[in-house]
């Protein structure tokens, strides 16, 4: 089962920052997962909102600075935030890599600078709500583990009413799921932790999808996760796993 640090070890340093990417790898994780944007000059940047409030209480969008203007917001009045080149050069290949892309346009920015990085793509997981990134990913490199993310607000307006009806409909929900897995040609399915169930992810498995849930941070849920056999857990705490 993959151990796989959120956005980092976002539970002892502050999120997608080169602090929290160390001290995951401190705490012994399979992957870190991180959070792909882009910038006006068409940079990617390792930060999960594409508004700066949350994390400098600035009203800025990332997708409206250069790089050079984004260096100078500081998270926690710190830290600045990273590319995925600087993130890249830390992790160095001491684990594997799992990159959320939250935008579309950016599969294939990110597959070339893992080329140019020489990343081991048998250690890379990407995932995204936009099953068009995946498919992408999986054209120009198919030695990439795709993931389809299940219930999250940067989908589409049609794809968020799909999933709320799914969920209003909870009996018809697993096959909904296994449908669009398969539409986005993905090999895991990382999803809510509340929606999983025994039943649930026996049926996911038969039909051939591996299942990561996120984010866990109970110890109570993180052992019953793994009696119900899922493939990996993401947590705040990877020194809980």
């Amino acid at each position: 089962m993959l151990k796989i640090g959120h956005r980092g070890a976002k539970a002892y340093a502050p999120e997608n920052t080169i602090s929290s990417f160390r001290k995951a790898l401190e705490l012994g994780v399979d992957m870190v997962e991180m959070d792909i944007r882009i910038t006006k000059d068409k940079h990617p940047v390792v930060v999960h909102d594409n508004s700066l409030r949350r994390l400098t209480k600035k009203y800025v969008r990332v997708d409206h600075l250069t790089l050079t203007q984004l260096k100078k917001f500081k998270i926690d009045k710190i830290e600045p935030i990273p590319t995925l080149a600087e993130v890249l050069e830390v992790i160095d290949s001491q684990v594997g890599i799992l990159i959320d892309i939250k935008v579309k346009g950016l599969a294939q920015i990110i597959v070339q600078i893992l080329r140019d990085y020489k990343v081991d793509f048998s250690n890379v997981m990407i995932s995204s709500v936009h099953h068009t990134e995946l498919r992408i990913v999986e054209t120009l490199e198919p030695a990439i583990t795709t993931a389809l993310i299940f219930r999250s607000s940067n989908a589409s307006n049609f794809w968020l009413m799909m999933d709320f009806l799914a969920i209003v409909f909870w009996p018809i929900t697993k096959y909904y799921i296994s449908w669009i897995v398969r539409y986005a040609n993905a090999d895991y399915l990382n999803i809510n932790h509340r929606l999983l169930t025994e039943r649930n992810i026996k049926l996911f498995k038969r039909r051939g999808i591996k299942i990561c849930a996120w984010t866990v941070d109970s110890r109570r849920k993180i052992n019953l996760l793994k009696k119900m056999g899922v493939d990996g857990i993401i947590t705040n705490y990877p020194d809980r796993l």
